[in-house]
This record gives C-alpha cells, sequence and structure tokens, in this order.
C-alpha cells in the first residue's frame, strides 16, 4: 500500500500589526489622505471659515470612516501649542454650519460636556452650482429656511414648478421663477409692515424750516429767521425746568461754537441745538446739610449742662450718677430739635450760635 503524498503548504506570513493598523477603521496613530474631491469639488465652493474647520475636523478623525472622535469647539479652534495660531469662536460656528448645510459633514452624535461626533462626507457640490447661481445658493442658505442645501433648492424647484403650472409658458426653472422663491422663502419673516411717515416713532420729531434747503451759517439764520426766540421756547419745551438765564448763557456759547462750523440748513442747526439742550443739566441746588452739634460740642455741653443746677433739677433722674447724666443728655444733644429746645440753657452755659437754624 503506497503513503499518501504530503502536499506541502506555505505557512501565512503573519500580517504586520503596523501596516494593519494604518487602514482599520479605527486607529490611534496613522494617516488618512486628504480627499482629492474635496479639494477639486467642494473646497472651491466654501467660505474660508468653512475650509479652515474642515482642516481642523481632519486632525481630529480616528480612522479610514473619516469619523472623529468627540471633539468641542475649543478644540476645533486649536492653538493647543504655544504661539501656534486659533481659530475664533465665530469662525467655529459658522464653519461648522456652512459645512453642516452643504452636508460635507454630520453630526453623528450630540454631546454639549465633551463636544459632537462628526463624520466627514465624500461628496461633490459641483453640480449645485452648475444648476443654480452661487448667489442664489447664498441667499438660501443664510435665510435659514432649511436644513440643507438639497432641502433648499427643493423648495425651490416645488415653488418655481407651481408658478410653472400656473404659466405654461415657462417651461423650465427660469431665474425669475428662482428669485420668486426666494423672495418668500428668505424674506416671509420680514413681512411687518413697514415704518410710515405719521408712525408714532416721528411723532415729538421737531421741524425748523424743513423745506428751505440753502445752507445757513447761524448769523445769517438769525438774519432770516428768530432763531434766538425759536431756539430758546424750543429749549424751554424740552426741559421747563431750565431758568431764561441758563439757556441764554447756553444759548451765547452756541453761537461761538457756531463759527467753526460749516453751513448748514436751518433743520441742522435746530438739531444741533436740541442735542445739546439735551445734555444740559438745570442747576441742582445744593442739597442743605441739617445743621447739628459736633461731637466736641456735645460733649462740652453735655457736661456743663448737666452741671447747671436749674437744667439738673429740671432733667435728672433719680439714682442715676452724673456719668450716666452726662451721657445721657449727650445722646439727646445729637438730635437738632433737642439742642433747639434747650437753647436758653445751652446759651447761659457758653454756646454762641443761632440754634434756631437747627433743622
Amino acid at each position: 500500500m503506497n503513503a499518501a503524498k504530503i502536499i506541502p503548504f506555505t505557512k501565512p506570513q503573519p500580517t504586520s500589526q503596523e501596516a494593519k493598523s494604518m487602514y482599520s477603521d479605527k486607529f490611534t496613530q496613522g494617516y488618512v489622505m486628504s480627499s482629492r474631491l474635496y479639494r477639486q469639488e467642494v473646497r472651491p465652493f466654501l467660505s474660508d471659515a468653512a475650509h479652515n474647520v474642515y482642516e481642523k475636523l481632519e486632525d481630529w478623525i480616528n480612522g479610514q470612516l473619516k469619523e472623529t472622535d468627540h471633539v468641542s469647539h475649543r478644540q476645533i479652534q486649536g492653538g493647543a501649542l504655544k504661539g501656534a495660531n486659533k481659530l475664533g469662536s465665530a469662525t467655529v460656528n459658522n464653519g461648522l454650519k456652512e459645512l453642516i448645510w452643504f452636508g460635507v459633514i454630520t453630526v453623528i452624535e450630540q454631546n454639549n460636556k465633551i463636544g459632537n461626533k462628526y463624520k466627514i462626507n465624500e461628496i461633490s457640490l459641483a453640480h449645485y452650482f452648475e444648476e443654480f447661481s452661487a448667489s442664489v445658493i447664498k441667499a438660501l442658505r443664510f435665510s435659514n429656511e432649511s436644513t440643507s442645501i438639497s432641502e433648499a433648492l427643493s423648495k425651490v424647484k416645488q415653488s418655481a414648478s407651481v408658478g410653472d403650472a400656473e404659466n405654461p409658458s415657462s417651461a423650465s426653472v427660469s431665474e425669475a421663477s428662482i428669485d420668486n422663491s426666494l423672495d418668500s422663502l428668505e424674506f416671509k419673516k420680514r413681512d411687518l409692515s413697514v415704518d410710515k411717515p405719521e408712525s408714532k416713532m416721528f411723532d415729538d420729531s421737531v421741524k425748523y424750516h424743513e423745506d428751505n434747503p440753502n445752507l445757513y451759517s447761524l448769523r445769517e439764520l438769525a438774519s432770516k429767521y428768530p432763531v434766538q426766540f425759536d431756539f430758546q421756547a424750543q429749549a424751554k419745551k424740552l426741559n421747563p425746568e431750565l431758568n431764561e438765564n441758563l439757556v441764554f448763557s447756553e444759548l451765547k456759547n452756541f453761537a461761538q461754537w457756531s463759527t467753526g462750523r460749516s453751513k448748514t440748513t436751518a433743520q441742522n442747526w435746530m438739531n444741533f441745538w436740541i442735542y445739546r439742550i439735551q445734555k444740559l443739566k438745570s442747576p441742582s441746588a445744593a442739597p442743605q446739610k441739617t445743621k447739628r452739634l459736633s461731637l466736641s460740642q456735645i460733649r462740652t455741653f453735655s457736661s456743663k449742662l448737666c452741671k447747671h443746677l436749674k437744667f439738673a433739677s429740671d432733667h435728672s433722674n433719680v439714682g442715676e450718677t452724673q456719668k450716666q447724666f452726662e451721657s445721657r443728655i449727650a445722646e439727646k444733644l445729637g438730635n437738632p430739635e433737642n439742642a433747639i429746645a434747650w437753647a436758653s440753657y445751652l446759651h447761659e452755659v457758653g454756646f454762641v450760635g443761632k440754634l434756631e437754624d437747627f433743622v
């Protein structure tokens, strides 16, 4: 009996773990080639903010699937190394919004604490810009009516097709129909009534010979119109508390100031005057200070009063010591009303002054 022939098999060589990790879906150290599709058919249509954010997200890719770990806005900003360039917070926000709207990236997991996970998509934007103008797409993006470019353009086409059905002479999606749909998409939130000339906002507006477009110096204007009377009257109307002397003094200052100004209309001179009066405050009377005895006077005269026989007999309490008596009277002298009530005693012990002025 013949023995079976042994067929030799080559022992497979172990795959290099390092090489394997280079092309795995997940890795800690590795390299993902930058997308040629992105460079040719996405990058030309993005703003600088979106492109800069895209480059930052590439630094956080963790595998060939081009998914990132959780990455916060601050991490996307960069600048971890001393002296390194750093993106602004607004740049990151705007860049992320643009990339998401165009579908260049997708948020695959949200986390407000440690940041979102993103996936970079292999797409092209060229066909969108072949079908629609850049201005149309830009208007759609800033209208905030749609969450993505595909949704926005779908609405535009739908709106345009409705218009074509109503107007059979229009056989295709025209720029005019796009503009009309954009008007409804971008501006429908702005359909509030505009301010009218009779709006309450203008009720208190001061008009001063606004129908006269000629330019004057203030001196020339005063020779044509009763400027002094008009301006003083307007000042009193704006602030009735201003006295005439103060207003006239300010008017003289205004006249001096006007000598260095260029000629302008009567309405502008009135506007200058109103602005000046609005900043002018009526002189406030100095707050009247309450008159009272000083601490040293209280100590001195409380001691003298308590030694005054008549005062002591009238105001001392049975059983209190001299020190307690003086302490109690000193406390009472701090009240101007008591000082006025004891004026005759105070004058007898040497106080000089008008206690009647105490309030």
